[in-house]
């Protein structure tokens, strides 16, 4: 069976900061299947979080468990299914129904691209000068991930 790519990009020029700070994220798969799709703001840093704490979750999950990756706005989440030591099944998930099948992704590829997200993310936050909680938070979370 063949693996998905899968990445998750965030247009850091689309940033807006207002105590809390929104910006176009998503979920990409095979480069060009955008959930829940191109434009889709959000909150950065809160999302982030969530889905770092649901992948590190995964890693020590027993197969078959299952995971959300929620968005904040709207009831949309990815879900992730463990089918293996080493493999996720992905579905799409609008309002509570599921909405797309994505199939299968690697829980290591998903793991790297959050990390890389996280960090450019991190980056530009530093840069901009901007300060919250949340990405205080998202500061540590990161390394705990990137310590598995």
């Amino acid at each position: 069976m063949m693996c998905h790519q899968i990445s998750i990009e965030i247009n850091l020029d689309s940033l807006t900061y207002s105590g809390q700070i929104i910006g176009e994220i998503n979920f990409v798969i095979d480069t060009y299947d955008y959930f829940p799709g191109v434009g889709w703001s959000d909150f950065v840093a809160v999302l982030l979080k969530w889905w770092s704490d649901s992948c590190r979750a995964l890693l020590f999950a027993p197969v078959t468990s299952v995971h959300s990756f929620p968005f904040m706005d709207g009831p949309l989440s990815i879900s992730a299914k463990k089918i293996s030591l080493s493999e996720l099944e992905l579905s799409f998930i609008k309002d509570g129904q599921m909405k797309t099948e994505i199939g299968i992704v690697l829980i290591k590829e998903l793991k790297v691209t959050l990390i890389k997200a996280t960090r450019q993310f991190i980056n530009a936050v530093n840069r901009l000068g901007w300060e919250n909680e949340d990405v205080d938070v998202l500061r540590h979370t990161i390394k705990s991930l990137e310590m598995y």
